[in-house]
């Protein structure tokens, strides 16, 4: 089982500061974690690198509008970096979808205090540490929220810390650590031609990385204020539909 230590390792030996035998002193093994985690913290703001979208659920409570979400909150979880979906869950098990709206068009909202059964609007204002969800209107009864949540890269808490990650994580997470080691004193002993091709196969591990990680995205539109009148040319059968 790779370890976090395997990794820092062959990231030290990727950058030609440990010969393919040697071992990384204690010192040097610690300042190698710190590395690692600062890296995978900064790609939290790289949606692609996150190889889960976490689908989490929580109470309403009648007349609260605003709910914390963080170790400690009134939603006692992770603190979420964004959040893309959401829906309403009744007690007949009837879902309702709700609209995630940035700040401005939650500013937009003229009277925030309007109560209805069903919410239809949720902002995520993505404080720190405690995230806060903002509901509109406000509920009149305890249905359930769930909704859909980047999920962080793990942190590695120490050096035996096994890697669990899918296909494509290992070599990503070696590759860049290299070049991440270079930034807390690590020195690089490769040559001019070696230190490009490491940057070019830590860019190629990472873009690897996001490839499999794209969802597909389809284009929707409202026909109700599409103008039909004219018919659209179909240039497979090369002639207009018939109306």
């Amino acid at each position: 089982m790779t370890t976090a230590a395997d990794i820092i390792r062959r990231a030290a030996i990727a950058l030609g500061y440990l010969g393919r035998t040697e071992t990384l002193s204690a010192g040097d093994a610690n300042d190698g974690l710190t590395a690692f985690n600062a890296m995978l913290d900064s790609w939290v703001g790289e949606s692609l690198m996150s190889y889960v979208t976490l689908q989490r659920s929580f109470s309403l409570v009648a007349g609260t509008q605003q709910y914390t979400i963080g170790s400690g909150g009134m939603i006692n979880s992770a603190r979420p970096y964004d959040i893309l979906q959401a829906f309403v869950r009744d007690s007949n098990n009837n879902d309702y979808p709700m609209s995630i709206v940035p700040r401005y068009n939650w500013n937009q909202i003229g009277q925030k205090t309007i109560t209805s059964q069903i919410p239809d609007t949720l902002f995520y204002d993505p404080q720190y540490p405690l995230g806060v969800i903002n509901i509109f209107p406000v509920p009149l009864l305890a249905y359930t929220v769930y909704f859909d949540s980047v999920q962080n890269q793990i942190d590695f808490t120490d050096l035996t810390t096994s890697l669990s990650a899918p296909d494509g994580y290992e070599r990503a997470y070696v590759f860049n650590l290299a070049l991440e080691l270079m930034s807390v004193g690590f020195p690089c002993l490769l040559g001019p031609n070696e230190l490009a091709r490491l940057t070019a196969n830590a860019s190629d591990a990472k873009a690897n990385v996001k490839r499999q990680n794209i969802k597909e995205v389809k284009a929707e539109y409202d026909a109700a204020i599409v103008s039909k009148s004219y018919a659209t040319y179909n240039v497979y059968s090369d002639s207009y539909p018939r109306n």
